[in-house]
């Protein structure tokens, strides 16, 4: 006889161990997945707060080298915040993590910095990097402190008349305010910062007050402003000092120093023909040229200091510019002729060639030498004074004839004249002067260039986010 009992019991008991086996595995699995999870989570807090350190090295970084204006931060330095000062610890809650951060820098295409920064937290890193372009002065199509200049007899007129009709294309700024006669055309965006109302031309009194109308002469906003006008901009500043000490702190290394009145011409084999002389930092003249064909120096930087005088720091040039060049004086830039591009821009957008010319105070055309057609291509900065003609009340011929064709960036301290117009809007002296904005300048700068600065000295910089990793 069999005791069905028995097995019975037998079968339930291999039954519960199985049942117990499963339990146990499944509790093992699931602590299993909680810890994982936790350590996941634990991981995933860490690397956060690593990200986190990271970008607060970017923005110490970032920080330092706007606070530092136009003065380049050391290419040597591979940790900006100084070791004996800032060790680079950041504290977060209960615990440290701690960032580190390296620069590379480049003048090219204008002053550049890459910033690395890596932030670790609990043995998680995370790299992030920052690429920072230094924006320039000349992003301007035009930029000027006021529109009004006494050397001229006051505001200097934007002047849109059949016959006479001004065109200026890309971005204009002026701190002060536009004197409108008849409709000019400003074809990009404008911006003023609506200084107080001025007295108006020949005894005018305005009749608004952003911009300044000629009282009297028909006046469309909607026609001059294609793009609109922003009145009560923030005034922005130019320290002209600092951009003088850097482009010739420029050219006293790889470029080329010339001391008293000086000429430069432009070749369009990529030579310059150069009259002046160069001195030693005793003053003894080591290097005489005198219309002399040379290489342009290796930086494409040229400087024209003042004798003891400080009076002829002046630079007389003309010319095809092949290449890329930055001419600057301590006093005066004089235009005997033409600049013009060996490849222009506008017909060949691969064109490379650039210049500017750079005066502590004036850029003045020698109106005797130069031809009714005029060409004045390159960035122009007058950086205490005007661009202007000397004898803009001389007759060359109508609007149609004497054409100043002014292409780059303008930039002046105050409005100078180029031309004289009577009440009908005819041209009675010098150019018509019609401004066309060369667009490379929104992502490039000339040779020597200093990074552009805000109104509180700091570095003005794009940024762009290059990349991250996690280690």
């Amino acid at each position: 006889m069999i005791n069905l009992r028995t097995q019975n019991s037998g079968f339930a008991l291999i039954t519960s161990m199985i049942l117990l086996s499963l339990i146990i595995t499944f509790m093992a699995v699931y602590m299993l997945a909680v810890t994982n999870g936790a350590a996941m989570a634990t991981r995933m807090a860490n690397s956060k707060k690593a990200y986190y350190i990271a970008e607060a090295g970017l923005a110490d970084a970032y920080e330092r080298i706007t606070q530092a204006g136009v003065t380049v931060i050391p290419t040597t330095a591979n940790y900006i915040p100084s070791a004996s000062t800032d060790n680079g610890i950041y504290s977060l809650g209960t615990s440290s993590g701690s960032y580190t951060v390296s620069i590379t820098y480049s003048p090219s295409p204008r002053c550049n910095y890459v910033i690395t920064s890596t932030g670790t937290y609990n043995n998680v890193s995370k790299s992030l990097q920052l690429k920072i372009i230094g924006a320039s002065i000349s992003k301007y199509a035009y930029w000027s402190t006021t529109e009004s200049n006494p050397a001229f007899g006051g505001p200097l007129w934007w002047v849109g008349e059949p016959g006479l009709e001004m065109l200026t294309t890309g971005p204009v700024q002026t701190d002060g305010q536009l004197n409108i006669f008849g409709n000019p055309i400003f074809n990009g965006p404008v911006t003023e910062a609506n200084l107080p109302v001025i007295n108006g031309a020949l005894g005018a009194t305005p009749t608004s007050n952003s911009p300044n109308y000629y009282p009297g002469v028909s006046s469309n906003p909607n026609i001059i402003f294609t793009q609109g006008i922003t009145n009560e901009a923030p005034a922005i500043n130019l320290p002209p000092q600092q951009t003088l000490n850097s482009i010739k702190t420029s050219a006293s290394g790889a470029g080329l120093v010339l001391t008293g009145a000086s000429t430069v011409i432009f070749n369009p084999t990529g030579t310059i023909t150069v009259t002046g002389k160069v001195k030693n930092s005793s003053g003894v003249v080591t290097t005489t040229y005198n219309n002399t064909t040379i290489t342009p120096p290796t930086n494409g930087v040229i400087y024209i200091q003042s004798n003891q005088n400080q009076t002829d720091g002046n630079v007389t040039v003309q010319g095809t510019v092949s290449g890329q060049l930055t001419v600057a004086a301590d006093q005066n830039v004089y235009l005997s002729g033409s600049v013009a591009y060996n490849s222009d821009p506008r017909t060949n957008p691969s064109s490379t060639d650039l210049v500017a010319l750079v005066a502590n105070q004036n850029i003045t055309v020698i109106e005797s030498s130069a031809p009714a057609k005029l060409e004045v291509s390159g960035v122009l900065e007058a950086l205490q004074g005007s661009f202007q003609v000397d004898q803009y009340w001389v007759y060359r011929g109508n609007a149609t004839q004497a054409v100043m064709d002014q292409y780059g960036s303008l930039i002046n301290y105050v409005c100078g004249a180029t031309g004289e117009m009577d009440m009908s809007g005819n041209l009675l002296g010098g150019w018509n002067q019609v401004q066309t904005y060369d667009t490379r300048l929104s992502t490039i700068a000339p040779p020597g260039f200093p990074p552009y600065v805000n109104n509180s000295g700091q570095g003005v910089y794009s940024k762009y986010l290059t990349g991250f990793s996690e280690l």
